[in-house]
């Protein structure tokens, strides 16, 4: 009966030992040493449509945003659409900014081929002390 108990509680540490194996592992994961690379701008798009979809328009904002500093030009044209059309398009979650909705629009039609053929160039890439523009424009 002894022996008994020491074989079952012998078979437990196996067990055990890769549960805190893994828990180890998952610790240094975090700390940096074993996620990988990180994720490229089109990857972050891909995760915004998604969110897009799901009706998670917060997080389509954060991704869109990654994505477009990571210089994506699909992400910069429709994160300046979006934060154009703000509340209209997304509600609450994503608020109106004309002026960042505008410069995330130039920075995208620069990288398109059409270039000033493009529309959102063609709205806002006017000079300086337009209507449009104006509210924008840093003294």
């Amino acid at each position: 009966m002894k022996t008994r108990k020491i074989r079952h509680s012998l078979a437990r540490w196996p067990g055990l030992a890769l549960i805190a194996l893994a828990l180890h592992a998952s610790g240094m994961a975090e700390a940096g040493g074993g996620l990988g690379p990180a994720i490229t701008p089109a990857q972050q798009y891909a995760l915004a449509l998604e969110a897009q979809t799901l009706g998670d328009y917060a997080g389509m904002a954060q991704w869109l945003r990654a994505s477009a500093r990571g210089g994506h030009a699909p992400a910069q044209r429709m994160l300046g659409m979006a934060l154009i059309g703000g509340p209209a398009l997304y509600g609450s979650a994503v608020p109106a900014d004309l002026c960042e909705g505008r410069l995330w629009l130039l920075r995208a039609a620069r990288q398109q081929v059409a270039g000033a053929d493009d529309p959102a160039y063609a709205l806002f890439g006017r000079p300086r002390g337009d209507a449009l523009t104006s509210p924008c424009e840093t003294p």
